[in-house]
């Protein structure tokens, strides 16, 4: 994933409901980044992030900024999406990341894609 400026983070990013980590400075926004290798038809790269957003019937979606992206649906559980956005992502040639960031500080916790697939 390519470094984020604290800046972006608000426009990019999910807040955690629950922080990660320890106080003075817990990682508190979650970043999902999509990338997809230029192509034949395509001369650049695309890249794109994905935010996790809760409708007020508490049901997740994917909020697609930088890309177009499916409507796969809504979900009970964040995690039940996130583990959508990777099956999409593997399925149709795009590259998943994860991150965890401290608004604080800009320190960034990489997160391991495969622990939601298990």
């Amino acid at each position: 994933m390519d470094e984020i400026n604290i800046a972006e983070l608000a426009s990019l990013g999910t807040p955690e409901l629950n922080y990660i980590g320890n106080n003075p400075n817990p990682y508190d926004v979650t970043v999902i980044a999509l990338t997809r290798a230029k192509t034949a038809s395509k001369s650049e790269a695309s890249k794109g992030h994905v935010k996790l957003l809760r409708s007020e019937t508490h049901l997740y979606h994917a909020g697609f900024v930088g890309i177009e992206g499916p409507e796969l649906g809504s979900f009970t559980s964040r995690t039940d999406l996130i583990r959508a956005l990777i099956e999409w992502a593997s399925k149709n040639g795009w590259s998943f990341a994860m991150a965890h960031y401290s608004t604080a500080t800009g320190q960034r916790l990489d997160v391991n894609p495969s622990a939601f697939l298990t």
